[in-house]
């Protein structure tokens, strides 16, 4: 009897402490399959379910990498535009900012990401910058090209300036939303 209830019992627990390593990310423990009842069924079952979700996680682990790796060069190339680009998250907070939108506009926007484009930073052409582009979306205009004239203490400068809407940009419907502002200092190619 003991024999018996032995082993009509330890299928059960080899599945309630598979079911625990599970729940704790061991997703490579299988269970010995004994017998072809509906408990091997049953074990059966959680071997395949195990071996899915691992397969699964080394998927994920794979895509982050590659995600990962999208991301740097992403800021390899951004880093060596000459071309400014400013993101903005869907509130209009600053997202990121390459080194060149840091030298057009003379402020280092790079230390504003987090914060809101319409905070002043008492630096002119990026006050200006950021009150033309906010008058832009405030309209509700997400697509716009213009011509942007900033004026210092000292000097005139002039930007062609872009911006487009990135939840366009992504076809799958999984894009967080927000802007992209991109724009070049052409004063030098008008006074030429």
């Amino acid at each position: 009897a003991l024999w018996a209830a032995r082993r009509l019992v330890r299928p059960i627990q080899d599945l309630v402490a598979g079911t625990r390593a599970v729940a704790k990310g061991d997703f490579d423990m299988r269970l010995p399959l004994t017998s072809h009842d509906e408990m091997g069924i049953l074990v059966h079952s959680f071997n395949d379910m195990t071996k899915r979700l691992a397969r699964a996680r080394v998927e994920m682990r794979r895509s982050q990498q590659e995600a990962e790796a999208e991301r740097a060069n992403l800021a390899v190339i951004l880093a060596r535009l000459s071309t400014g680009v400013i993101s903005l998250e869907p509130d209009r907070t600053i997202r990121t900012a390459n080194e060149a939108a840091s030298a057009i506009l003379g402020t280092d926007v790079e230390a504003l990401i987090g914060k809101p484009l319409q905070a002043s930073t008492g630096r002119s052409l990026f006050d200006q910058f950021q009150t033309a582009c906010s008058a832009h979306l405030d309209a509700g205009e997400t697509e716009w090209r213009e011509q942007i004239v900033l004026q210092s203490e000292s000097s005139r400068c002039v930007l062609m300036c872009a911006c487009t809407s990135l939840s366009e940009l992504s076809g799958d419907g999984e894009s967080s939303g927000g802007y992209v502002i991109v724009f070049d200092d052409i004063t030098a190619l008008l006074q030429a």
